[in-house]
This record gives structure tokens, C-alpha cells and sequence, in this order.
């Protein structure tokens, strides 16, 4: 049975997960599933923000682009070797969902999807997008994660 938690409540649990195994960003209406590690919650024009980074290289990135709203799904710690397989695959030659074995659910508050195996997922409609800027940012955070450049575009999701 799903419930709706308060704003924070599933915030510690979140970052816990998303720093021991990764959590997995799903867009599009197939539900393309991507690992990330980097992602955070926050109030921002006052609303419960989830922001999470896409790199323009990634098949999940015309999604984000298209549908402009995605979910962000924590799943149990005997996932993570599914979540490593979705963050070394592309969408664009493997479809992850299957090879998985998945199960996807409509979204309630949105029109994308859902993992069904998440014990926990954030329903988010992008309000905002930036990009990374090389100018902006500290040369050694460029060097360590920017070296071939590609950077990120940043989404700030409404959940």
C-alpha cells in the first residue's frame, strides 16, 4: 500500500540510499531508468524542490527535455547491482526496465512512471533548468568531474 509522507520525512533515508547504491532517475513514457548519485531535496520559490543533474550525453536527457517530469525511486539495498547495471547501460541500445524485470506504475501526480519495486518515490514536474557553467564552477571540481567537459543541466523537479 503507497502513502504520501511529509515533505522531509523520507529525506535521511533518501541520501542514505542514493550514497550507498545510487537512485534511480526514470523519464519518458517507456520509463528509461538512469542510476544517479548526485541529487538533492530543498525548498526553493517555496516549493518542495527534488534537483537532480543530466548530462546532454545521456539517452535519458531528451526525456527530461520532452516530457519535463520525471520520478526519482529509492530501492532496497538488494537492488544496487540493478542499479549499477542501469548507470553502465544506455537506454538507447538496452531496454533497462526489462532487462531488470521492472515493474512499472502510472504515476499518481504525474503522467510518467514509476519503478514498483521503489519503497519510495518522488513524483517531480520540472520548474526550472540551468546548465553547469565552466566559468562558474571551481576548476577543481572541473578537473575531477568535467575533464572531457559535458556538463551537466540541472533540474529543479517539484515534487
Amino acid at each position: 500500500m503507497r502513502k504520501k509522507v511529509a515533505s522531509f520525512d523520507a529525506f535521511e533515508q533518501t541520501m542514505e540510499q542514493m550514497e550507498k547504491h545510487g537512485l534511480l532517475l526514470v523519464s519518458g513514457e517507456e520509463g528509461n531508468p538512469m542510476a544517479i548519485g548526485w541529487g538533492t531535496v530543498g525548498i526553493i520559490w517555496g516549493k518542495l524542490m527534488f534537483i537532480v543533474l543530466v548530462r546532454p550525453s545521456r539517452y535519458s536527457f531528451h526525456f527530461m527535455e520532452s516530457t519535463q517530469e520525471f520520478t526519482v525511486n529509492v530501492l532496497p539495498d538488494s537492488y544496487g547491482e540493478k542499479i549499477a547495471f542501469c548507470g553502465s547501460k544506455s537506454g538507447r541500445d538496452i531496454n533497462k526496465i526489462e532487462a531488470c524485470g521492472f515493474t512499472l506504475e502510472k504515476g499518481i501526480l504525474i503522467n510518467g512512471p514509476f519503478i514498483g519495486e521503489a519503497f519510495l518515490h518522488y513524483e517531480c514536474r520540472t520548474v526550472h533548468k540551468n546548465n553547469v557553467i565552466n566559468a562558474d564552477l571551481d576548476k577543481s571540481i572541473v578537473n575531477e568531474y568535467y575533464p572531457e567537459g559535458d556538463f551537466h543541466r540541472v533540474y529543479f523537479g517539484e515534487i
